[in-house]
């Protein structure tokens, strides 16, 4: 049986036919409701980062209003071919430390690409399509928004996708062949734009396609001889589970099961949660593994090899990735192991100083250090963006003082360096943006109270 006729027999939910009208957002449930006010709520958090709550939010809403949506210029959304290009005319001290050749060393069949602004890699093809979406679904329904999507989808499916059904990770700007599909990134962020625009539309050919691209997805990372060549760092030993490539795939299954209700995509979010925090989360060792063999067990040390590494933001990432699903399934014991994974690998993995910020361990008992090449240390600015969401939603469902002081503590080292965070990114920045005003709506209407979400 074809994948494409498999997907069609998978159950959908009723109530996921009608998605066009109904809302959902980040941290909701699974009908789409918000989880009320905890009876016996007696803490109020009136204040965060210095600010009251709503102007907090105002502050993320201008700047999403005034920095970020300005950058999506004539230059970065090809209104003629349709797609996104983020680094066409961007500020050069943004183009993260892999462009220019080889994007992995181990990739034989890359090491001779010259990066071309205004190619159009399917990594930022399917986050595009999620941003304009999401803008449209949640911030106001410009249409203008919409179009830039569908102009995305139009591309994409015209020019990317292959006979596999997978697609192909670059094109030029016109939509010629460059690269075929060895980024299994794109893949996944096709799946989360596809899910997005489909809630704003209902176009169910989109819902199925997305749903397609899922199971893509998921018949390469669960092969034995998978060896994430493309992406995220060098290749791998065939079987090599990674941290990273369950969690951006969680990202994108949770709103697609919010969305549509399906079985298939239901399934494998819990594999990936599972993988998350019963494998590469290691409680005994204080961190969470970003590599684990093929038996998913960690590696030995190797003096060839560093196998051992325990990355801050994908484990921050990891974590409000967690529980964020835990909410939607309304599953309690996830949620709490979800957080307290993400607050001790933010302590493990924090930086204080002059230069205050999140970083890569070595192996597990190795202590913060800022890189030799601080490229790498201001590129990944973004996980601070990741750690705010992170902090705030721990503080909306706990209260915790721990999360309420490290929400300070990561916004004020952020905001030193204001000018660090990515202006044209196609994820990150954005996604802090959109979810931080999200989860601040509810903790508005709440009056400041903790949800009832852990309430007994």
């Amino acid at each position: 049986m074809r994948r494409r006729d498999f997907v069609k027999v998978l159950p959908v939910q009723a109530f996921a036919l009608s998605t066009a009208a109904q809302l959902w957002a980040m941290g909701e449930k699974q009908n789409g409701e918000q989880y009320g006010v905890h009876s016996k709520s007696e803490t109020v958090v009136q204040n965060l980062a210095g600010m009251s709550l709503e102007k907090l939010r105002s502050f993320h809403q201008d700047e999403l209003n005034n920095k970020y949506l300005p950058v999506w210029d004539d230059r970065r959304i090809d209104w003629k071919y349709g797609g996104f290009m983020p680094y066409n005319g961007a500020d050069k001290r943004y183009i993260p430390p892999w462009k220019g050749r080889a994007v992995t060393a181990s990739s034989e069949h890359m090491k001779d690409l010259v990066f071309n602004p205004t190619n159009k890699e399917m990594y930022y093809q399917g986050r595009g399509i999620w941003v304009f979406s999401y803008l449209y679904n949640r911030f106001g329904k410009n249409e203008r928004h919409l179009k830039a999507s569908r102009m995305g989808i139009d591309f994409i499916i015209k020019n990317c996708l292959n006979e596999r059904g997978y697609w192909n990770s670059e094109v030029t700007q016109e939509g010629k062949f460059v690269q075929g599909s060895y980024n299994i990134y794109g893949d996944i962020y096709v799946a989360l734009g596809f899910g997005e625009y489909y809630h704003a539309t209902g176009d169910e050919k989109i819902r199925d396609m997305a749903i397609e691209t899922v199971h893509g997805v998921n018949e390469r990372i669960v092969s034995p001889t998978y060896q994430h060549l493309g992406w995220h760092g060098g290749g791998n030993e065939p079987g090599t589970k990674r941290l990273g490539t369950w969690q951006h795939f969680l990202s994108a299954l949770t709103p697609l099961a919010r969305y549509t209700g399906n079985d298939g995509v239901e399934l494998i979010a819990r594999m990936c949660v599972r993988n998350i925090l019963e494998r590469h989360w290691r409680p005994e060792l204080g961190v969470t593994l970003e590599l684990l063999d093929d038996t998913f067990q960690p590696f030995r040390p190797d003096p060839l090899v560093n196998n051992r590494t325990v990355s801050g933001w994908h484990s921050i990432q990891a974590a409000w990735m967690s529980m964020d699903e835990a909410l939607r399934i309304g599953h309690k014991g996830m949620f709490l192991d979800a957080m307290e994974m993400g607050r001790i690998n933010l302590e493990k993995c924090w930086i204080e100083g002059e230069e205050s910020g999140i970083v890569t361990l070595e192996n597990p008992e190795a202590k913060p250090a800022l890189p030799e090449d601080m490229r790498n240390f201001y590129w990944g600015w973004g996980a601070l963006d990741d750690a705010l969401v992170f902090t705030l939603l721990a503080v909306e469902h706990t209260h915790a003082s721990w999360a309420v002081d490290w929400f300070d503590k990561v916004f004020q080292a952020g905001y030193r360096h204001p000018e660090r965070f990515n202006n044209h990114c196609l994820l990150h920045h954005p996604r802090r943006l959109f979810f931080v005003i999200d989860i601040l709506n509810r903790m508005i209407e709440r009056g400041g109270r903790v949800s009832n979400f852990l309430e007994v």
